[in-house]
């Protein structure tokens, strides 16, 4: 073969069942800077080639045993990346163009010029040069990729971070202006000895009040990782607790307070009886609040549901939700009661149904108002579900 410089991938296997072949092509390639190992039949070729893990392997394709097709299909299989050359013998085109549908890199034939072999194992060593940077530029873009997706989630995180914030300052101040409003009215009553301007003030700091204690249980809530003690709960004793507890909040907003009891003993729920109450109360005051707008506001409470789940309903006759509050439904601080709201009533309902394995369900219209369903799983599948954690 001619002068050239080192190859630029050394490491050969060269299969052939005749010896004399074997020996030539070691010998010569040897003088051309390349690693050759032998290998006399194809069962001893890979054996060698899982050894030794050559560049490029030469294999015959007419061998006793395990044929050059079976030893190119099994290296292929074993590693992709490798070059296979077959040499074949005159009249085995057929061999050759099916040994090239198998992914061989080249074929030469029989006898083997240098000529020949030195153009196959270019071709070859242009191949893995080729796959090399190939494999680099996929590595970089992929590194890429990542660094780029990374720089994207954390700026959603610092936009996220920078949205709740300014949310949290606006309501923050709401409140502050009611409490400022408040201390205001009662100072004015005070000077000018006038009860009734006094007694609206401190309704007013009241309801502010209210509206911070809310908004810091709310915050420690959704901020806070929580496991639910869960025990048998009657969500029809569920029911009549939170009927008790809203029925002055529904009069006061001139709202018709309903509960619907289910027949005999109603559903069972496997939950924290503090957290689920907690969040049904969020719902039973969102409802509240949207019949209220309403002449004649009517809020019906009832529970349901099967062997696999049971469910706590509020049903009000508002106005329904406008499309905007729909996507930002379970979003923080996102109201439609104005100032007055914190909205984080849903989020807290949506995180304990999650805590519990169930959901928030919602089904609205302008002419039926809104029905949110508290979704958990029935006593026995809450068991089951809390097995499987």
């Amino acid at each position: 073969m001619s002068e050239h410089p080192p190859p630029p991938y050394p490491s050969l296997l060269v299969i052939d069942d005749e010896e004399g072949i074997r020996s030539m092509m070691a010998l010569s390639l040897g003088a051309d800077g390349y690693t050759v190992r032998t290998a006399a039949d194809g069962t001893e070729g890979l054996k060698v080639f899982e050894e030794q893990k050559p560049d490029i392997v030469l294999t015959d394709i007419k061998m006793p045993g395990l044929d050059g097709i079976e030893v190119l299909k099994r290296i292929k299989s074993m590693s992709p990346d490798t070059e296979v050359i077959v040499i074949t013998g005159h009249g085995d085109m057929d061999l050759a163009v099916r040994s090239l549908q198998l992914m061989a890199s080249d074929f030469v034939t029989k006898p083997v010029s240098e000529q020949a072999l030195e153009v196959a194992l270019k071709r070859a060593a242009e191949r893995l040069t080729l796959k090399a940077q190939l494999h680099g530029y996929t590595r970089d873009l992929e590194r890429r990729v990542a660094e780029a997706a990374a720089k994207v989630v954390a700026a959603e995180r610092l936009a996220a971070v920078g949205e709740t914030v300014s949310a949290l300052v606006h309501s923050l101040k709401n409140m502050l202006a009611g409490l400022k409003g408040g201390i205001y009215m009662v100072e004015q009553g005070i000077t000018s000895s006038q009860k009734p301007i006094t007694d609206e003030g401190m309704r007013m700091l009241e309801r502010n009040l209210g509206r911070v204690q809310d908004l810091v249980g709310d915050l420690m809530t959704i901020a806070k990782p929580r496991v639910p003690d869960l025990a048998p709960l009657s969500l029809k004793e569920l029911l009549e607790e939170a009927a008790r507890i809203m029925a002055s909040e529904a009069e006061s907003k001139g709202v018709i307070l309903q509960t619907e009891l289910p027949h005999g003993e109603g559903p069972l729920a496997m939950a924290d009886h503090r957290m689920i109450l907690e969040a049904f109360l969020n719902l039973v005051s969102n409802g509240i609040d949207a019949a209220s707008e309403m002449i004649d506001g009517k809020v019906v409470i009832s529970a349901g549901g099967d062997s696999r789940e049971v469910c706590l309903m509020v049903r009000d006759n508002g106005a329904g939700l406008d499309p905007e509050a729909i996507e930002h439904i379970f979003k923080g601080f996102y109201s439609t009661k104005g100032s007055s709201g914190t909205g984080l009533g849903l989020m807290v309902a949506h995180k304990t149904a999650s805590e519990h394995h169930g959901r928030v369900e919602f089904n609205t219209s302008p002419t039926r108002g809104a029905l949110f369903s508290l979704v958990l799983p029935a006593a026995g599948r809450a068991a089951y579900l809390k097995y499987a954690d």
